[in-house]
């Protein structure tokens, strides 16, 4: 049974994993978030005009005015699913805070016996859930600070369908500063997922269990963000990024949005590179009974499953 219960955590854990980082725990909070940051790269860091770029900055939470509701999902290969909701309330004096939920997780992890035939099938999840707290200080600097607490469950391994489940937290900070002599420009950095951790303990579910500790990798980006002078429909995003300062990647991202006066409406066209991963997609902004929403896609290619994941998200303002 033991040896069933660590084939099972492995299996789980490559098709969770899948990334160039898939050997350190906590994957699925390197892996991006809604459909505009995938197109543009994930270079988002000193992102200012999303709400979605809080994930990536704490800092960028002050400089949200609308509240707003966030939600979406990753289509992804092998049964893996990945879904996410949002909310962001500014407070005004610069302030805002905001929550949410990422899930992550497979099902139909098949569980065989030593003559291979299935017996049961199984599924695996991780969780984060923060809290975010955004403030600008002065007009040219932002900061911010968010709290994750962290659950992963493990499948259940036993006759009587226990598990071991992992309950810890984790935090991000970071700035952004708009240059004073060019407010077109701006510079953003952060760290991610600093203390995280899973923390496994299975002595109560065996008599001879033990405990140990699976640690995050803390991620740290700095990045820029430039509206051109000469044309304000684009923008344009820069990032580099380090996984612990050993494995270090790049992103970068163009934007170009038209706006339709006439009917108060918006299309976005945008695509980048994710450290040589091509990325684009799209957004729409419309209005329903006077209320904004803006709907956005991305398809980003990657070499390492199936199929390439697609990103839907959606934000409602009110």
């Amino acid at each position: 049974m033991k040896k069933l219960f660590t084939i099972l955590i492995i299996t789980a854990s490559v098709i969770l994993n899948s990334t160039e980082t898939a050997g350190s725990a906590g994957s699925f909070l390197r892996y991006g978030l809604d459909a505009r940051s995938e197109s543009l790269g994930r270079a988002v860091t000193a992102d200012t005009g999303s709400s979605y770029a809080i994930f990536f900055n704490p800092a960028a939470a002050s400089h949200i005015t609308e509240k707003q509701v966030l939600c979406g999902m990753k289509i992804l290969s092998m049964d893996r699913n990945f879904v996410y909701l949002s909310y962001v309330h500014p407070m005004g004096r610069n302030a805002t805070v905001s929550g949410g939920i990422l899930y992550t997780g497979t099902g139909d992890i098949e569980g065989r016996d030593k003559y291979g035939d299935q017996f049961d099938t199984y599924s695996y999840n991780e969780n984060m859930f923060y809290l975010n707290f955004g403030l600008r200080p002065k007009e040219f600097m932002s900061i911010g600070v968010s709290a994750k607490l962290l659950w992963a469950r493990l499948p259940e391994f036993d006759f009587e369908n226990e598990t071991v489940s992992s309950l810890t937290f984790a935090y991000d900070i970071g700035a952004i500063f708009v240059m004073p002599s060019y407010q077109d420009l701006s510079l953003g950095l952060t760290a991610r997922n600093m203390k995280g951790k899973n923390s496994w303990d299975s002595s109560k579910v065996w008599t001879d269990g033990s405990s140990s500790d699976d640690y995050y990798p803390a991620s740290y980006s700095i990045g820029a963000s430039w509206s051109p002078e000469f044309n304000r429909d684009f923008r344009i995003y820069a990032d580099l990024n380090s996984i612990d300062f050993k494995d270090n990647g790049y992103g970068f991202g163009v934007e170009w949005i038209k706006r339709f006066e006439t009917n108060d409406s918006s299309v976005a066209l945008r695509g980048g590179t994710i450290s040589g991963w091509l990325s684009f997609g799209f957004g729409y902004e419309f209005r329903i009974a006077d209320y904004k929403m803006i709907v956005d896609y991305s398809y980003t290619h990657e070499d390492i499953s199936v199929w390439d994941p697609h990103t839907v998200s959606w934000r409602f303002y009110f």
